[in-house]
């Protein structure tokens, strides 16, 4: 048996699938993710947390930023999930949500990194959620509820990645700019463009 170089004996992985190995090396990163700067986190410590071999990284995403931006992904797919199960007149997307802010300005700091980010909001569910509750719960025209997603995206965006030079700190302090928003939707839902 292997041993450690303490003497102890090594801990043995046991095997995984990939599907588990994967969930868990996300996991991992988002856990290191939100306790360090991004460029802080290496694959081996990633590895390490989730009780995965590093290879498997390389194997299963191809590189550090490749596993990021999985992470990104998978941080929009839970947010869009909140957005489908927020009431009627509350708002669907805030901005100030940890899990909002560190897909951002992850995904900002990937594109800064040359990593493909083009598009990421846009082909995951998140535009596709606000598209479908501005069409069934604020009434508007479903040739232009994609627009309106996008411009609610976006402000969501803006907010979380600017908010501390804007001097916004939480939800309240953006809640005018939101209002109007929803004032605007609810006028995109009166009187669509023609």
């Amino acid at each position: 048996m292997a041993t450690s170089k303490s003497g102890a004996p090594k801990k043995r992985r046991s095997p995984i699938s990939r599907v588990e190995g994967e969930r868990r090396l996300i996991e991992a990163a988002i856990q290191l993710v939100r306790e360090r700067p991004f460029s802080e986190v290496g694959v081996r410590e990633i590895a390490q947390v989730a009780d995965v071999n590093h290879g498997f990284v390389h194997t299963w995403f191809g590189s550090k930023n490749d596993l990021l931006l999985r992470v990104v992904e998978h941080l929009l797919q839970s947010i869009a999930l909140e957005i489908r199960k927020a009431p009627p007149g509350q708002q669907a997307l805030n901005p100030f949500h940890p899990d909002v802010v560190l897909a951002v300005r992850l995904a900002m700091w990937l594109n800064l990194e040359g990593a493909p980010t083009s598009g990421v909001f846009h082909q995951l569910r998140v535009i596709d959620e606000l598209t479908d509750r501005f069409i069934k719960v604020e009434g508007i025209d479903p040739s232009i509820a994609r627009a309106a997603a996008t411009q609610a995206a976006s402000l969501a965006v803006s907010a979380a990645s600017f908010a501390d030079m804007l001097h916004m700190e939480n939800s309240s302090e953006a809640a005018d700019m939101f209002d109007l928003w929803r004032y605007i939707v609810k006028l995109l839902a009166k009187h669509p463009p023609a």
